[in-house]
């Protein structure tokens, strides 16, 4: 496994990602109420997720009056920059990523972050 793909979320990871990107910072307990259920996960597996999300820097842990809350440490369209790099390259054998307009009914991404992905996604391709 290379580095940048040991930086890749796994699938449980990305909800967690994407969970925090909408709410910012959550204690683990509230992470756990929102996603430990549907990922028939126990407190203490969501913890030891929690923990190897900080160690890969895809999370970071804010300490603070006895509860530590979590945040994304980065950022969303960057992130999925690189997963739609990924996916383009090794699955689909793709020199190129799509075009971001690709992903215009994303509920995810909005109109802005569109567009901030399209200009990522573009200077990856010139730098290729």
């Amino acid at each position: 496994m290379s580095q940048d793909e040991a930086l890749l979320p796994t699938k449980p990871e990305l909800e967690i990602l994407k969970l925090l990107w909408r709410r910012k910072a959550l204690s683990a307990r509230e992470i756990a109420d929102e996603v430990a259920a549907p990922l028939d996960w126990s407190y203490s597996t969501l913890r030891t997720v929690l923990e190897r999300m900080v160690e890969k820097r895809l999370l970071k842990r804010l300490e603070g009056e006895g509860v530590n809350r979590y945040a994304a440490s980065v950022g969303k369209v960057s992130l999925l920059s690189r997963m739609i790099e990924d996916f383009s390259g090794r699955v689909l054998e793709l020199d190129a990523a799509p075009p971001a307009v690709t992903f215009a009914k994303s509920k995810l991404l909005t109109r802005s972050e569109i567009e901030e992905l399209e200009r990522t996604l573009r200077k990856a391709e010139q730098k290729s």
